[in-house]
């Protein structure tokens, strides 16, 4: 006959299931004891009376118990009653005559029984019957082992998770900021995808030595213009974290030609330079949450006359938020060196740029909701901007944003540090006497100020 094997539950010994009989005749015991062994994977424990068959069970794992109904001392509706509450997982056939309906129905009720037999059986009918359990087993365990699989998964994504953040928290305060951002506005994200948005961001704006903090701006800048143009929340959302990672595909370019304006690269760094964001939707393409996130990373440097790059899109066969993130990327840029005008700008400066480019290289709308929101976004650049300056352009006043290293990688001043005449002093004295150029990052109000 045919048997139902079961590979979860089987062991190295090739046990599908552990059987006990009891019953208080030895005859019926040998006879049920040699019907069973017959079938393939089953191992077979006996046991002449209900006490015995408790110890047989407190030695060790049984899968199902056979036990007849009328037997001297506890009986076999009394003993199953004891193997429900004790070996809840352990299935239960009971065996009785026909006489014993009555009891058998005591046995259902309180023994919570799976099976019963009237003797005489019927070999076929009760190896089906086992066979049937067995294979009920193996699907609860195959089930059993699935969600313990989901948990550690689960489990190993929660680890890698509070990793990240660790990793995170340990760089910078502002990347624990973005992720907290990210986290209040994009929860119906999976949270394994949420916690590889802001490392993502992270690294593209370490790879940045110059733009400290671009992304971060950049996204805030993004959600004042969508928001202004009444955009849904979910397509807010989306243009959020597509502004975070706009500049992912920069990681892969040499820090040489990130240190210089377009205007200044060669034909074949500019060629290279223009494959970042093609880069950038390629490494984001493997993540489904935020596929259309990719798209818009490749397209945030396409112009609306046609003439941007990659693919010289128009108008609105740009997408939206690829012309949102565009605005708002260029005009953090224009603030910062290296940028496409090949100087820092001061914020009226790069205000005019932007205005000026309506409809060659911005959205007519999209500039709309820029002008109308851009004293928010003054203030944003308030707080959170900084900008390096040689120390030529330093003036008293200004505060470091970040620790000064020389180039023996010594920290010369540290973060906050409030800039004298005395100290600026110093810092030509000291390029002049190594023959080096200092880059001084400093709070971009600081300069405003002055």
């Amino acid at each position: 006959m045919t048997t139902h094997a079961c590979e979860v539950q089987e062991t190295v010994d090739n046990i599908r299931c552990r059987i006990l009989l009891v019953d208080d005749e030895p005859h019926i015991l040998s006879s049920l004891k040699r019907l069973l062994e017959d079938e393939d994977g089953i191992q077979v424990s006996t046991a002449e009376s209900a006490e015995d068959g408790l110890k047989v069970l407190e030695a060790g794992p049984i899968d199902l118990v056979m036990s007849d109904m009328r037997m001297p001392g506890m009986d076999g509706a009394e003993f199953l009653t004891q193997v429900a509450n004790r070996w809840s997982h352990t299935d239960r056939i009971l065996l009785t005559g026909y006489s014993d309906v009555t009891s058998a129905m005591t046995a259902i009720n309180s023994g919570r029984i799976s099976q019963y037999l009237t003797k005489p059986w019927d070999d076929e009918d009760l190896i089906r019957r086992i066979n049937d359990i067995i294979s009920v087993r193996c699907l609860k365990e195959q089930n059993r082992r699935l969600i313990q699989i989901q948990e550690d998964q689960n489990r190993q994504l929660r680890e890698l998770s509070e990793q990240q953040e660790k990793t995170i928290q340990l760089r910078t305060q502002e990347l624990q900021q973005t992720a907290d951002q990210l986290d209040l506005a994009y929860q119906d994200l999976k949270e394994s995808y949420m916690q590889c948005v802001p490392l993502l961001s992270a690294l593209a704006d370490l790879n940045e030595k110059t733009k400290k903090g671009h992304a971060k701006r950049v996204a805030a800048i993004a959600d004042l213009i969508s928001a202004q143009m009444g955009l849904p929340v979910t397509e807010q959302r989306l243009i959020h974290i597509s502004a975070l990672v706009h500049d992912i595909g920069k990681i892969g370019i040499d820090q040489a030609t990130l240190r210089k304006s377009p205007g200044e690269m060669s034909r074949g760094e500019l060629a290279i330079y223009k494959q970042h964001s093609m880069l950038g939707e390629s490494a984001l393409m493997a993540f489904e949450p935020i596929q259309e996130a990719a798209y818009i990373v490749r397209c945030h440097h396409e112009r609306f006359d046609g003439a941007g790059f990659p693919g010289k899109l128009v108008g609105e066969a740009i997408p939206l938020g690829a012309r949102i993130v565009a605005v708002a990327n260029d005009y953090d840029n224009l603030l910062l060196p290296h940028n496409f005008m090949g100087k820092a700008l001061q914020d009226r400066e790069a205000y005019n740029v932007i205005v000026k480019e309506s409809g060659k290289r911005y959205d007519p709308e999209v500039v709309t909701a820029f002008d109308y929101v851009y004293d928010q976004i003054l203030e944003i650049h308030a707080k959170n901007m900084q900008v390096t300056l040689p120390v030529s352009k330093l003036k008293p006043g200004m505060v470091l944003s970040n620790d000064l290293v020389n180039h023996h990688g010594i920290v010369m001043l540290v973060t906050g540090r409030k800039l004298t005449e005395g100290l600026i002093e110093k810092l030509a004295q000291f390029e002049e006497a190594f023959a080096t150029k200092l880059q001084v990052p400093v709070r971009h109000h600081d300069k405003e100020e002055q």
